[in-house]
């Protein structure tokens, strides 16, 4: 509750501050044009007199000027309004993996956060194609939802097997065999590339609040090629934006964007 007043306390300083800028070059403008007036009037009189231009004349045409600027500097005014608004609205997720030792084993878990301002509703993930096995990564609860600032919650898995059927995605083993399956042992050198940067993309699609929809990027991957079970697994952001998306587009970001290596060279 005290974060959130906080929140509210900054975002309206941030309107305030932008709201009294505007005023202050309004100001000014007042100004030029009080001070212009008595000291060109004289000259755009002379440039024009053969049309019998007067003082009112050129006054009016000052003022036409004034209130181009004006409708300029109101208009860039709303943009940011509008601009603020949509950052207000905007769910932004993450996701992420936790490593954790349960007793001589590695335990894996997904998690996606929503660091956004505004929650995401109708969150879905595209399956995962491993070694002909697909994982269809999902919340276990009826209500696909993150709330704004912070919620998270943990992804669990699918898995069908190659014959159609199903196969428990266990919490220890089960994510070992979703690696192994994704990152073979015996694979060369150039194909290890290729699956670093496109066997295991997840491509997550959600709505806002603002009925705007929206999708997130991400890839999973090892930076050093497995042996004997041993992984450096990094989640990497790759993209995200609005509108809708597939996954022959994210696999084709994917191709063309290197994987991170363990060791510079």
């Amino acid at each position: 509750m005290i974060n959130r007043f906080k929140q509210l306390l900054g975002e309206i300083e941030k309107n305030y501050r932008s709201f009294l800028w505007f005023i202050i070059k309004l100001i000014f403008w007042v100004l030029v044009l009080v001070w212009l007036t008595p000291t060109l009037a004289p000259t755009f009189i002379n440039i024009f007199k053969p049309n019998n231009v007067t003082v009112s004349d050129f006054i009016l045409f000052v003022t036409a000027a004034f209130i181009i600027a004006y409708t300029y500097e109101t208009q860039k005014m709303k943009e940011e309004i509008k601009k603020q608004n949509e950052i207000q609205e905007k769910p932004v997720l993450n996701l992420y993996l936790r490593e954790s030792k349960v007793g001589p084993n590695t335990q894996y878990m997904l998690r996606l956060r929503n660091v956004g301002k505004g929650p995401a509703y109708n969150i879905n993930f595209s399956g995962i194609n491993a070694g002909g096995y697909i994982y269809y990564p999902y919340f276990n609860e009826p209500n696909p939802i993150l709330e704004r600032d912070g919620d998270e919650k943990t992804i669990n898995m699918w898995v069908e097997i190659p014959t159609g059927g199903v196969e428990v995605f266990e919490k220890i083993t089960g994510f070992q065999f979703f690696l192994s399956r994704l990152f073979p042992r015996m694979t060369n050198e150039k194909e290890q590339e290729h699956l670093k940067r496109t066997a295991a993309i997840f491509l997550i699609t959600y709505d806002g609040i603002n009925n705007k929809k929206y999708y997130s990027i991400f890839r999973l991957y090892s930076k050093i090629w497995p042996v004997l079970d041993v992984y450096d697994l990094v989640v990497e952001f790759i993209a995200s934006g609005e509108g809708e998306y597939n996954m022959a587009k994210a696999c084709a970001i994917c191709k063309e964007r290197e994987a991170m290596k363990k060791f510079e060279e």
